[in-house]
């Protein structure tokens, strides 16, 4: 073989090599690396006002307020605003809060009791543009209805405290996961 020619196909394998590259980098152009990619990037600030509940218990909402802000706070891009700042705006209403015995031992005294919150959520922009939608879920009114569910078990050394905060954090993950892009 002509020292040339073994030139020559040095030279080929090399672009060949460089054009598989330049297609590999160019086919990736459209990702993001981090949770950055997760989030829209056209809004960078939330204001969150506090849950309305329309429920008997008086701190619920606030509660629910204060989780969801905690979960942004950590979990997504954003950073919380006042009201005249923001770039948008988290509604959360507490619509229901239902309790309901499931197991008894045998002289009727409550073993487990069952938790049933119901809430809805509508991220908006200034321009009043509807961000968070989620299909799977039925939409009212106001936006996306979420139901949780936990249980309470005494023997457990559960209490009626503990089952709230344990519905409050999955209520705050799931209105926190709202604000995730599509895929």
């Amino acid at each position: 073989m002509s020292r040339r020619s073994a030139y020559f196909q040095m030279t080929r394998g090399l672009l060949a090599v460089f054009l598989f590259l330049a297609l590999a980098a160019a086919g990736c152009s459209g990702y993001h690396f981090g949770t950055r990619g997760l989030y829209t990037s056209e809004i960078r600030t939330v204001f969150v006002p506090i849950a309305e509940a329309d429920t008997y218990r008086h701190d619920l909402g606030e509660r629910l307020t204060e989780a969801v802000c905690k979960r942004i706070t950590d979990r997504t891009p954003f950073d919380l605003a006042s009201s005249q700042n923001a770039d948008s705006i988290l509604f959360i209403r507490l619509k229901s809060e239902n309790q309901y015995i499931s197991g008894l031992d045998r002289y009727n005294n409550t073993r487990q009791k069952n938790m049933v919150w119901c809430i809805s959520a509508e991220w908006k922009t200034r321009q009043e543009e509807t961000l968070a939608r989620l299909d799977p879920i039925p939409l009212t009114s106001i936006g996306v209805s979420v139901n949780e569910m936990s249980y309470l078990v005494a023997e457990m050394g559960q209490s009626t405290a503990t089952v709230q905060q344990d519905l409050i954090d999955k209520l705050a993950d799931r209105v926190v996961g709202l604000m995730e892009e599509k895929w």
